[in-house]
């Protein structure tokens, strides 16, 4: 009896008092209302700048903004970039150009913020995301940013044959494939049969880049309150450096590295080909 009392008081204020009360800021709103997985959401915390209905929902955005697991996104997305820049830099020095892949791009922050090198040539990136929403926002904000050699375009990452005919058709080949925050939506045989996707799809000395959540400290505020766009109960896979490690090796990956952040939280693991 005392069991069931609590459990229901659980709920009660994580659904009910919680619940309403993240509604008044924008990233609660976003999180309950159009998905937790939105390129929106990630858009705004990246912005990092709170918004709400009145003063209440402004204070209740910073301190979601604030919350351990949100700075362990932007970091994320930091640590993302540094990868890219590096292989760009890297590739310049032997005269070639870097293309890049992002899947589930959302609005590919880290993609977008390679400007220089975007408007230089030293880069050419294709964002392909199902969420056509997703879609329309990064061509707009890429658009207002004046950016050049990125496209956004709408697909089903889990068909990848019919990716492999569209660039062909275009004559263009990935030299690095990223996908952030793709993995943790999926279990692992999933998991394992998109990384084998990507390896078979990817030239000799590709590079992919993904991350991956060990742990997450708002894990259960996240699973109480959030839903993804779809309307289904926002649950996620947590997977340690091991795991990563032993099915890149297995896959055929080689010079493995992975990047485990300062919260404990995020792994940002990178392998060739």
């Amino acid at each position: 009896m005392i069991k069931k009392i609590l459990v229901y008081l659980d709920n009660f204020l994580y659904k009910v008092i919680l619940k309403n009360l993240l509604k008044t800021s924008k990233l609660g709103f976003g999180i309950i209302v159009t998905g937790a997985e939105s390129g929106a959401n990630f858009e705004h915390m990246y912005n990092n700048r709170p918004e709400g209905s009145f003063l209440i929902g402004r204070f209740v955005d910073k301190a979601l903004l604030n919350l351990p697991a949100v700075q362990a996104t932007r970091g994320r997305k930091e640590d993302i970039e540094k990868v890219v820049w590096n292989e760009v830099g890297n590739n310049r020095l032997l005269g070639r150009k870097t293309r890049v892949l992002d899947l589930a791009s959302g609005g590919a922050r880290y993609l977008r913020e390679l400007a220089e090198e975007h408007h230089n040539g030293d880069v050419e990136s294709i964002c392909i995301d199902k969420d056509k929403l997703c879609v329309q926002m990064g061509k707009k904000l890429s658009a207002r940013e004046g950016l050049k050699n990125i496209k956004f375009f709408r697909g089903d990452i889990f068909k990848l044959v019919h990716l492999r005919k569209f660039a062909s058709k275009l004559n263009w080949i990935p030299d690095v494939v990223i996908a952030s925050g793709l993995f943790i939506y999926h279990n692992n045989d999933a998991t394992e049969r998109m990384l084998r996707e990507i390896y078979n799809f990817l030239p000799a000395e590709g590079l992919v880049i993904f991350s991956s959540y060990e742990n997450l400290s708002s894990r259960k505020l996240m699973r109480k309150v959030g839903s993804t766009s779809a309307g289904e109960e926002w649950t996620l896979y947590y997977r340690k450096p091991d795991y990563w490690r032993n099915l890149l090796y297995k896959i055929g990956f080689r010079q493995i590295f992975i990047l485990r952040d300062q919260w404990r939280m995020n792994n940002i693991c990178t392998a060739r080909k």
